[in-house]
């Protein structure tokens, strides 16, 4: 007969230390797993920041030990009951815990430490570069940059002797569902990797919250955001009226045409501005290119940044280059003086000898996007599988009721005029010709 104590002792996760709270079953499941990634989250209300600090203080007690907590800001840090405020509500009964507020860093009685971080700006993870780690956790993590995410694996690092060694090392992060690379990455990849799983939770999983008054609270904000919140809906978005994301349909690069005759473009919508504290989701600038071959258009590949002039610059350059002379590039160019002026400037400095234009957009977006979402209803568009293809549909899923970014649109719908042999109708050319 099965000795069913030992059993459920045996799915114990190790109990967090210094931790006031019992943990949750969900969270149990979270502290459990043995995956080296993790995501814990859905709703609100589920303890996903208590979920992430257990797992961080599960192993204070080993000497040597490295864990640091990320957000994007210090101010989200830094909120009343947000992670670090939450984390010394904990400790600060613990005389034998030390804590630096200069470095954000907590000493424990073992040598242990625990740090909060954060990766506001661009080259924030540089500050980590010479870390090391057996513990990292991202809260909201569908807030942070996906360069910045993975390239903090390579700060989880343990020795292959003494007791640290025996610390599994750990990728931990926690959100509500957002439609961007977390959601690709955990959701949609699920069965990819074997080192990766999703934990998901929900109000009714945390007992220290009244659900009644707090989904009543909810029942304030929009119904897409409502959606995430109280039921954890990673696909709740905002549903356009142009573009059915059922209609796309996906191919892989090894089954593109021969492209005998094909009519081609690389269409740039431009941007020029860096997320800040200020606008810290500008627009795009979005590089598409696109082929028609048989009456069907292809999209093979979108490129996407958000930086300033002369990393677009260089972007916009290498691009030429890797797609081949006989690739014409085409670019939108803004009314008056200062739109030609760039125009001009590309096509001195940036690609001299490339069959490059200026091309001024006529009519509001969504009557530009029409011939293309036309093209898509009909079943006469190919996407070429990608990275770049889950922020895609996204994009075109929510055009044009969302207030979400429409760059991926106006370069699309770009190319598609032009190699449609549109462009000439609906639009002005401006051609610089050295």
């Amino acid at each position: 007969m099965a000795d069913w104590t030992d059993i459920y002792d045996f799915l114990q996760p190790k109990p967090p230390q210094f931790c006031p709270e019992e943990p949750s079953l969900t969270q149990k499941a979270f502290l459990r797993s043995s995956h080296l990634e993790a995501l814990f989250g859905g709703a609100a209300g589920g303890g996903k920041s208590s979920a992430l600090l257990m797992a961080a203080l599960q192993y204070v007690d080993v000497p040597n030990y490295s864990a640091i907590l990320f957000r994007r800001t210090y101010a989200d840090l830094n909120l009343p009951g947000a992670l670090m405020d939450r984390f010394l509500s904990w400790v600060k009964e613990h005389d034998s815990v030390r804590w630096n507020g200069s470095t954000y860093v907590a000493t424990f009685p073992s040598g242990a430490r625990i740090t909060f971080g954060y990766l506001n700006n661009q080259n924030d993870y540089l500050r980590y570069k010479s870390s090391e780690f057996q513990f990292i956790g991202m809260d909201e993590v569908t807030e942070i940059r996906e360069f910045d995410y993975r390239y903090l694996f390579s700060r989880l690092r343990k020795p292959n002797q003494g007791p640290l060694s025996e610390v599994p090392l750990r990728m931990r992060c926690a959100s509500n569902p957002a439609p961007n690379w977390v959601r690709q990455r955990f959701i949609t990849e699920a069965d990819e990797s074997p080192d990766r799983v999703f934990v998901p939770s929900f109000l009714d999983d945390n007992p220290g919250i009244d659900p009644v008054s707090y989904r009543r609270a909810l029942q304030e904000i929009d119904p897409i955001e409502r959606q995430r919140l109280e039921n954890g809906d990673w696909w709740a978005v905002t549903t356009g009226s142009l573009f059915n994301r059922e209609s796309f349909i996906v191919v892989e690069p090894t089954d593109l045409p021969d492209f005998t005759n094909p009519e081609w473009c690389r269409f740039w919508d431009l941007a020029a501005t860096e997320p800040s504290h200020i606008n810290p989701d500008p627009d795009f600038t979005v590089g598409a290119l696109g082929a028609f071959d048989k009456g069907v258009f292809y999209i093979i590949d979108i490129q996407r940044i958000r930086k300033n002039g002369a990393d677009i610059e260089r972007l916009i350059s290498k691009t030429a280059e890797l797609d081949g002379p006989h690739v014409p590039i085409r670019m939108e160019m803004e009314p008056g003086s200062s739109g030609k002026n760039l125009i001009d400037q590309y096509a001195r400095y940036v690609l001299p000898g490339s069959d490059f234009i200026g091309i001024r957009a006529t009519g509001d977006k969504t009557t530009r996007a029409r011939p293309y979402a036309a093209a898509v209803a009909n079943g006469n568009v190919r996407l070429v599988r990608g990275p770049w293809i889950t922020d895609f549909l996204d994009e075109m899923a929510t055009f044009p009721e969302s207030s979400w970014h429409d760059d991926q649109v106006d370069a699309v719908s770009g190319c598609f005029n032009e190699v449609a042999g549109l462009g000439h109708k609906q639009r002005g050319r401006v051609s610089i010709i050295i």
